[in-house]
């Protein structure tokens, strides 16, 4: 899989986050963006990075579905803690073996923004039981724009979110080398007016403007430059898809 292409916005939250996570003194990290702007490849990026001998991410995709007690299962199971019919006992049970864990545990959350109250509760409850100030426990939220103020509804968490980044995409001076990074040759076929209506439709999301020029290069047949109008035909029929 070709990696991300590093974009200004995509760098910037990268570095932020990098470094955060080596620090270990912030106990919750935030991080949000449009659909497709990149926050999964960043942490696929970020996860990359990390020594695996003092770091144990667990990356949660779909919180919608995250009860909290099948996310303190979940994490129990990961660190051989036993769990009980009781939840209140098997987050004890838990936070009891996290304090005896040699790793950093990671909690890295996806689509924040549909997370259960109650299973977030349970994520603060984690970071906040180590009253030593170890930074054995560190939660990373991924979503929608909209999960800052999701959480800014919650002031005595949102006070603790030190680390807040916004990816907003891809700036229209960095297209040509975004496409040169994916479609190599490719790329050339596409000239300003072709590139301005590809990063328009995309609202410089690159998640959006990869499928949608490679559909028009699949679909342009030939060899030569691109006819911008063929380019708009292309996007529409795209869009009707």
């Amino acid at each position: 899989m070709k990696r991300p292409f590093p974009f200004q916005d995509f760098v910037r939250a990268q570095t932020v986050l990098r470094e955060a996570i080596a620090d270990e003194q912030e106990g919750y990290l935030l991080v949000t963006g449009e659909t497709g702007t990149g926050k999964t490849a960043l942490l696929r990026e970020l996860r990359g990075e990390l020594d695996r001998t003092r770091t144990r991410v667990l990356y949660f995709s779909e919180s919608r579905r995250l009860g909290a007690a099948g996310f303190i299962r979940v994490i129990a199971r990961q660190l051989r803690a036993p769990t009980s019919l009781s939840h209140a006992e098997s987050l004890h049970h838990l936070i009891r073996a996290l304090g005896e864990e040699s790793q950093r545990l990671l909690l890295w959350i996806d689509e924040a923004h549909d997370l259960p109250e109650e299973t977030l509760a349970e994520a603060r409850a984690l970071v906040e039981s180590d009253l030593d100030g170890q930074g054995g426990v560190q939660v990373l939220l991924a979503g929608l724009p909209r999960l800052r103020v999701e959480l800014q509804a919650h002031p005595p968490l949102w006070r603790r979110v030190f680390v807040r980044e916004q990816i907003t995409g891809l700036v229209r001076e960095e297209v040509p080398d975004f496409l040169t990074h994916h479609f190599d040759g490719g790329a050339a076929r596409l000239g300003d007016d072709a590139q301005n209506l590809l990063f328009e439709r995309a609202a410089g999301s690159p998640g959006m403007l990869l499928p949608m020029t490679r559909s028009v290069l699949a679909r342009a047949g030939g060899k030569g430059k691109i006819d911008p109008v063929l380019v708009e035909e292309l996007l529409d029929r795209w869009d009707l898809a």
